[in-house]
């Protein structure tokens, strides 16, 4: 089955570009590109090297412009299109053999890469028998669970006969964790490393009949010890109170944050809790020049004003004050419970905020589970639905890919750093108009800075190019958001934005009491703005759990139980493994962490210090910060003062390309991560103020190089060379794959239906079958 990608724009090899059109049925061609086209029987090429590469979803001939397809028609189209798939892709491979100057047909490896090539990116498979057995098989091959049955004191002959019976009795349906609707639920969730983590958790527990009864009890205790099903009474001191929580909920620019602050400003005492440190600070800013005292509170910084009293603090979530009684608190997007990485703060605040009265903002999708968690603790919600201030208009139109018809007040939306200054090139030939920029990697100051640009009418800058960072955390004044694309890499491989994000940015077009009251919000091509439309009028998706992350004190007791193992990385994944949710929560992603973990593995810590550096704000695909996270590690070890300047040193000159900037960048993320460290080791990070002349300095920097930096650079097209690249890395890793789950030839313990299938993909003996 294939789903094709969307004005996504690829060169294929030297001698030109194409267009492919499927025909599924008699009645229907589907455009694919522009110089291919083929039936159920013919393909015909047409080469055309002034042409561009540009795959659409399908759409019937008899139409000028495509149709809208739901999710039933796509799946009827492509599994029509995967049943001559073979055909098809033999004769691309024999065409561009052919056509690609020294290319031969042999450099094309595999259908999957000509997919990827083609802008086509295999779908995820549905769950089936087949795909239940190809899961179980490998799961009984997995060195990873043979590792950690064997830690818990499993003994290898053991573990052999453990993994045999534990897989039988799943297949079986004989395991109450592991039941197929469940595992069917989990795939749909998380695909199939959700799956093999419910697995392997549930194996864990069921080889405990296998242990020696010292190994039961130490396995038993590690268990009590990861239970993290009662959330709620880690915090007794907010248990003794009734608390009040009222939820504000609403699409963007509706004023339901607006509304809950003007809760705190009149209160005695009260928090704000934000997502964002620029969050934090717009709110400190904003009571302080109303007169209404302030302090500020982030992981890097704070600010506490002195001679007067201060009855409230704005604070960044992850550092809200649980252990103080306050009369209001603002929890600010409510929704970010459900974050894979970041849930766990929200979750923490919403049941230990001593507070007489919480008021929850954020998207009504949150609104059934926090009923459910509260409802939990014997508190009830009451709910303030709010509508948008101002209309929101989406455009029938695409710009058909002309950037020229980017205009005054636009604010481009792409999902990667390289797209953003290849836009901002291209839009400044295209239009002469000046391009502001906002992404993640900014400092959230320089942000600040490029909003303040954009939004002022008299600064020369007119359009704004940015990522998904514009839809949170920045005050704007966009009268249109253009999408680019509505497609991002999520750090695994390329999808759609999910449809709340969708609608939190395009929601940022029009704001209620500026130049601009009316949004409009479009895209750069026809096939994106489908996507839109169907996206702004989908339903909402509630959310449905929360999320966990343990203490320090947790992991402290946790790691005491097992002397032997000293990798602190090791020590979090059996947390991972042993740990209880209940059906309404789930553990966050450990994952930074223990890349962190194993790049000061070498240096000698106590558990509560490395469990700080761990959860430090590290970006861990920074190499360079990765290094100085490593020297202040090392230096805290030999109990020296860590100064600044043996570790950074500003450049002398202002960045003027990509890689200068780029180092700036990584030099700010190593200042902001020297200041947060300063407030949980003081005696070794020293140089504060320093630290802090040295970021401003830096932000100023990057704000000013923004202005005048020009990358003259295409958007990244994919060439014949990163078909090569492709096809190496992709037989390495199933190599690698390969040599991690064969660590045995004993044959597997279920009974699939396609004998010769599976016994062909493992190259091994016939399947034992179970009566």
């Amino acid at each position: 089955m294939l789903l094709y990608r969307p004005s996504s724009k690829f060169r294929i090899c030297s001698s030109g570009k194409f267009k492919i059109i499927i025909t599924g049925n008699k009645n229907k061609n589907y455009l694919i590109s522009n110089n291919v086209s083929f039936s159920t029987t013919t393909i015909n090429f047409r080469s055309n090297k002034n042409s561009r590469f540009t795959p659409y979803v399908p759409f019937p001939e008899s139409q000028e412009t495509p149709e809208t397809l739901d999710a039933e028609e796509y799946i009827s189209l492509y599994e029509s299109a995967n049943n001559m798939k073979d055909n098809v892709m033999g004769r691309i491979q024999n065409f561009i053999g052919r056509n690609g100057g020294n290319e031969r047909r042999d450099d094309i490896k595999k259908t999957t890469i000509l997919e990827k090539v083609l802008g086509a990116i295999p779908s995820i498979k549905k769950w089936s028998d087949e795909l239940f057995e190809e899961i179980l098989l490998e799961f009984e091959r997995s060195k990873d669970v043979r590792r950690a049955s064997t830690d818990m004191g499993v003994q290898i002959l053991k573990f052999r006969s453990a993994i045999r019976k534990f897989v039988e009795n799943v297949w079986n349906d004989r395991v109450d964790r592991c039941k197929r609707d469940t595992l069917k639920q989990a795939y749909v969730e998380g695909g199939r490393e959700a799956v093999e983590k419910t697995l392997k958790a549930s194996f864990l527990e069921f080889s405990q009949e296998f242990m020696s009864d010292a190994d039961k009890e130490r396995f038993n205790s590690l268990k009590q010890l990861s239970d993290l099903s009662f959330p709620a009474e880690w915090h007794p001191a907010a248990r003794t109170m009734q608390r009040k929580i009222i939820c504000h909920v609403g699409p963007t620019n509706s004023g339901k944050t607006y509304n809950a602050l003007k809760c705190l400003e009149t209160a005695n005492s009260g928090l704000y809790c934000g997502p964002l440190r620029l969050l934090a600070h717009e709110v400190f800013e904003r009571f302080n020049n109303k007169g209404i005292p302030c302090n500020l509170v982030t992981g890097e910084e704070r600010r506490e004003l002195e001679g007067v009293v201060v009855p409230l603090t704005s604070s960044t979530i992850e550092m809200a004050n649980l252990q103080r009684q306050i009369d209001v608190a603002v929890i600010d997007e409510i929704q970010m419970i459900s974050d894979p990485q970041r849930g766990w703060a929200w979750t923490q605040a919403l049941f230990g905020l001593q507070a007489k009265e919480i008021h929850l903002c954020g998207e009504a999708s949150a609104v059934p589970l926090v009923r459910t968690i509260c409802e939990s603790i014997n508190e009830e919600v009451e709910v303030k639905e709010y509508e948008r201030l101002s209309k929101l208009v989406i455009n029938e139109n695409s710009l058909n890919g002309d950037l020229k018809k980017i205009e005054k007040g636009d604010c481009v939306v792409t999902f990667s750093r390289k797209a953003i200054f290849s836009l901002k090139h291209e839009i400044e030939e295209a239009t002469g108009l000046r391009c502001a920029v906002a992404y993640g990697g900014l400092p959230p100051e320089t942000r600040a800075q490029q909003a303040k640009l954009f939004n002022d009418p008299d600064s020369g800058f007119d359009v704004l190019v940015a990522s998904d960072a514009v839809g949170m955390g920045l005050n704007l004044n966009i009268k249109r958001v253009v999408f680019e694309t509505v497609k991002k890499y999520d750090g695994v491989s390329v999808k759609y934005v999910p449809v709340p994000q969708i609608k939190q940015i395009a929601g940022r077009a029009g704001r209620f009491g500026t130049i601009n009251p009316v949004g409009y919000v479009t895209a750069l091509e026809p096939m994106d703005l489908r996507y839109i439309h169907q996206a702004m009028a989908s339903p909402i998706k509630n959310l449905e759990m929360a999320g966990l992350q343990p203490t320090m004190e947790m992991v402290e007791l946790f790691a005491h139980q097992l002397p032997d193992v000293k990798e602190f990385s090791s020590l979090l994944e059996k947390f991972e493994d042993l740990a209880r949710v209940d059906g309404q929560y789930f553990l966050c992603n450990f994952h930074s962490q223990k890349l962190v973990a194993n790049s000061i593995e070498h240096i000698q810590m106590t558990i509560p210090e490395r469990f700080s550096f761990v959860t430090g704000p590290v970006n861990t695909s920074d190499v360079r910060l990765m290094k100085n996270i490593q020297k202040f590690a090392m230096m805290h070890n030999q109990s020296r003062p860590c100064r600044i300047d043996e570790v950074v040193k500003l450049p002398a000159k202002m960045p003027h390309n990509d890689d200068m900037l780029s180092e700036m960048e990584s030099i700010h993320r190593t200042l902001m991560l020297y200041l947060w460290l300063s407030y949980r080791f003081q005696e070794t990070f020293v140089d504060v103020e320093k630290a802090r002349e040295l970021k401003l300095r830096c932000e100023n920097t990057i704000h000013e190089s923004l202005q005048t930096l020009k990358i003259p650079r295409k958007r990244p097209r994919t060439t014949t060379k990163d078909i090569r690249t492709i096809s190496k890395l992709e037989e390495k890793n199933k190599v690698e794959r390969n040599k991690s789950q064969s660590y045995t030839q004993r044959s597997p313990t279920i009974y699939p239906k396609n004998r010769e299938r599976v016994n062909s993909h493992f190259q091994q003996k016939p399947l034992r079958a179970y009566n």
